[in-house]
């Protein structure tokens, strides 16, 4: 529901605007306090607790997306009973004080329960996306989704780059201290922008709680959605196989400094923000299914140059390939899920793609941490690639591009791109 309609009233488009802008801020820092250490766990655990084993990597990073999928529903269900906006205000608070302690932790265990803890208060920063599209024009949600995918990919790579200066401190666990402080100037920003605006969809009633079930339960009876879910899974889990252990990789076999993996490793990620302005050219409908295969047997033989190269020139030229195909497929996804689905369904049935996505992101450090071990730290590497082959199969297999729903208006360059 779009503000407006039923008691809300709605704000003027550059009210709206600007609040976008500034949630979009808070998106930005907490994204950028989440994934600080994502390419670097396995020399953190190391340098900070001593641990040598990979497993121990895969292991917290399981612990931590198990919590995120368990606590997620909760933050949603609870939206029935509060508005969303306070439940916000309060997993934001909980974060900056959990993050805090974390700056305090004396082992690798107490760091992983700290950690559990902060996760539970910040699966609340899913309650955003939301808040975002409500506060969008109307067919103007995928333009929203793209924004905040920019964000994504921005917050990600300043995030590594910060990273990689923890590790030369001499107690990185300090700079936590500076990841709170940020969590705080997200819940004052939050509160000033928010103050005194009323969602449109206010907690339901009995009633409209049926509705909603019933809405999921047929969305997870369409094949086509269904389809959609499995090509999600299975790109997402090819794009995470390969990141917990690829900075040691390019450390060991290539002989690179952590700053220069780190770069390496950021990529794809500055190939996708590059590609932004040019993807509504290639995701038009008429070039979904030769853009999404070519996409990822594109990808897929990124990953093999990346697994094979012998020099960092190939480890380079790999990583550009995988980045830059890697965000023509998910903008490719998405448009054909905004295609499908609109109004109503199209949030619950985004909800349903992300559900696939995070149980994809479960699996992959388990999965990474048993390749990296039993085989080789390039191995992930491989078995994204087969992935990506799987993935253009289903796809090939499904025939979902052929039947489309009447396209939502697509008014932004560029669509999903994590």
């Amino acid at each position: 529901m779009m503000p407006g309609t039923g008691m809300a009233q709605a704000p003027k488009l550059s009210s709206r605007t600007g609040m976008q802008a500034a949630l979009l801020g808070c998106m930005f820092l907490g994204l950028f306090t989440e994934v600080l250490l994502s390419p670097y766990y396995p020399q953190f655990f190391h340098q900070v607790f001593g641990i040598e084993d990979y497993s121990y990597t895969g292991f917290y990073l399981f612990v931590c997306r198990l919590t995120v999928v368990l606590c997620s529903p909760l933050w949603g269900w609870l939206t029935r009973k509060v508005e969303a906006k306070q439940l916000l205000l309060v997993g934001q608070a909980g974060t900056a004080l959990s993050t805090a302690l974390l700056a305090q932790a004396d082992n690798a265990n107490e760091f992983l329960i700290l950690t559990v803890c902060l996760l539970v208060f910040k699966s609340s920063y899913m309650l955003i996306y939301p808040i975002i599209m409500e506060l969008s024009d109307k067919g103007a949600q995928a333009g929203s989704a793209a924004k905040f995918h920019a964000v994504h990919h921005t917050a990600v790579l300043i995030a590594a780059l910060a990273g990689a200066h923890m590790l030369q401190m001499e107690n990185p666990l300090t700079l936590f201290y500076g990841a709170a402080a940020a969590d705080v100037i997200q819940l004052i920003v939050c509160v000033v922008v928010l103050w005194g605006w009323k969602s449109a969809s206010q907690p339901a009633a009995g009633r409209e709680l049926g509705g909603s079930k019933g809405l999921i339960s047929k969305l997870l009876q369409d094949r086509a959605i269904l389809m959609l879910g499995l090509l999600f899974f299975t790109l997402t889990l090819a794009n995470q196989v390969v990141r917990p252990f690829f900075t040691p990789y390019a450390e060991k076999d290539f002989g690179l400094t952590t700053d220069t993996a780190g770069l390496i490793y950021l990529l794809p990620h500055l190939f996708a923000l590059l590609l932004l302005p040019w993807l509504r050219a290639i995701s038009k409908p008429d070039r979904l299914h030769i853009s999404y295969m070519v996409g990822v047997v594109a990808m897929a033989v990124g990953l093999v140059v990346q697994a094979t190269a012998e020099g960092i020139t190939g480890l380079i030229a790999g990583r550009m390939l995988y980045g830059m195909f890697l965000a023509i497929t998910m903008a490719v996804l998405d448009v054909i899920l905004f295609q499908r689905e609109q109004g109503a369904s199209a949030a619950v049935a985004f909800s349903v793609m992300v559900s696939f996505q995070t149980g994809a992101e479960l699996l992959s450090p388990l999965i990474a941490s048993f390749l990296s071990i039993q085989t080789g730290l390039g191995s992930p590497l491989l078995a994204a690639a087969l992935l990506c082959l799987v993935n253009g199969l289903l796809f090939k297999w499904s025939n979902i591009y052929r039947s489309p729903k009447e396209a939502a208006p697509w008014n932004a360059h560029g669509s999903k791109t994590s």
